[in-house]
């Protein structure tokens, strides 16, 4: 059963309750992430991220650890480009332990002085460690490109010398505009009693205020316009990372369940065509599959390989080749029945993980304000139709306007 409720100060909470399961994962999602910043603070998301994890006015971060240790160990936090979770999967008897820390790193953070000037060399040590990794970089810096000086583009984990410049003051002005009751969702997934949850939630959280303490402090979304790149960094590495992109909807836009089909066809695994043509018949990449990063106003649609820079001319003509027979001739019904069978099956198993439900609900209460059940999601992928599917790869993977980055031993 799934119940909805919204807290005096805003807060809106969904639980979803099935006895079947031991276990049970709350997850504390709050609208802010790198799109929300400007130029000169970019990063302070993530770094309040971090900094949360660094103590409360009544636990230590060895408290928080030693914990959360005892609960099964499955404290964790991310930030992205749209919101920050805190998310803790447990036993059920532990569950309103989880959500008191939880809260405590929330509602009562020290931000000790001393503890970011720590952080700050954590978080550049992380920088430093992204720039190093060329998967990484024809990912990040290609959206960066792609959305020129959009927040959308923005680095999660910003830079260093502007990381280097945040304040205590910083943190607690950021936090006190975002880290509000209308801008946060709490989602309980699993087994677990809902009346003493929903208690100590409202223990928990009740003293966030509802509403930004500055309005004018709050960066307002607006929708970034695409542009197609092509960018290299050469760099001293056996292998030649590839990414392309192509502009796609919102991951509220209906066409979203085409484009999981197109993925699941296109590189989602080893039976897709990238995988099956230019891995197993060729044997020209270590790894070639397709993913998509999608948004609350925009989207994009990737492919990524990692290979011999010597091979790198024949992939891109390749996996050029192989988009284009799908946009003139389509998808076969073989390859659409199996890739509906093949998300379906995914999705039904996802199921079966406390988090990936408190994610999905969480998900859906944050961008839609509503619940998309699983009913709804089956629902809407035995709609899709071949003739929808086959539309979107005509307007969408369009070759003129991909986007390309290249990382590796560039000719």
């Amino acid at each position: 059963m799934i119940y909805k409720y919204v807290l005096d100060n805003k807060i809106r909470v969904v639980f979803e309750q099935n006895k079947h399961f031991n276990s049970a994962t709350v997850g504390v999602w709050v609208g802010v992430g790198s799109r929300d910043e400007v130029k000169e603070n970019n990063g302070i998301a993530h770094m309040i991220e971090h900094m949360l994890f660094k103590g409360t006015k009544t636990r230590t971060a060895s408290d928080i650890a030693i914990s959360t240790a005892v609960l099964g160990g499955n404290l964790n936090a991310y930030t992205s480009k749209e919101c920050t979770s805190f998310y803790c999967k447990t036993l059920r008897e532990y569950i309103l332990e989880a959500i008191d820390i939880i809260g405590d790193m929330i509602c009562n953070p020290l931000l000790d002085e001393n503890d970011l000037k720590k952080e700050k060399g954590v978080v550049c040590e992380e920088i430093d460690m992204y720039n190093d990794s060329a998967e990484d970089y024809v990912h990040e810096y290609l959206q960066m490109k792609v959305w020129k000086n959009h927040p959308l583009g923005f680095l999660i984990s910003g830079e260093k010398k502007i990381v280097r410049k945040f304040t205590r003051d910083d943190l607690i002005d950021f936090m006190s505009n975002h880290y509000v009751g209308e801008n946060i969702v709490i989602s309980v997934a699993g087994n677990f009693d809902k009346e003493q949850v929903l208690n100590q939630i409202e223990k928990s959280f009740s003293d966030l205020r509802p509403t930004p303490k500055d309005i004018t402090k709050v960066q307002k979304r607006t929708a970034p316009v695409y542009t197609p790149v092509h960018i290299e960094r050469k760099q001293d590495i056996e292998q030649i990372h590839l990414n392309i992109a192509f502009e796609i909807p919102s991951f509220v836009d209906e066409v979203r369940y085409e484009f999981t089909i197109i993925n699941a066809i296109l590189g989602g695994d080893v039976n897709s065509r990238l995988f099956q043509k230019i891995r197993e018949d060729r044997g020209l990449t270590y790894n070639i599959c397709s993913y998509g990063s999608a948004f609350s106003d925009t989207g994009l649609f990737h492919i990524y390989g990692a290979l011999n820079p010597n091979q790198l001319e024949r992939v891109m003509k390749l996996i050029k080749g192989i988009i284009a027979d799908l946009v003139k001739k389509g998808i076969t019904k073989e390859e659409f029945e199996n890739a509906k069978k093949q998300v379906i099956t995914e999705m039904t198993l996802n199921q079966d993980n406390t988090v990936n439900l408190m994610n999905s609900n969480a998900k859906s209460i944050m961008f839609y304000n509503k619940i998309y059940t699983f009913k709804d999601s089956m629902k809407a992928i035995n709609d899709v139709t071949i003739e929808s599917v086959n539309k979107c790869i005509r307007d969408y993977l369009v070759i003129d306007k991909m986007s390309v980055a290249i990382a590796g031993k560039v000719q």
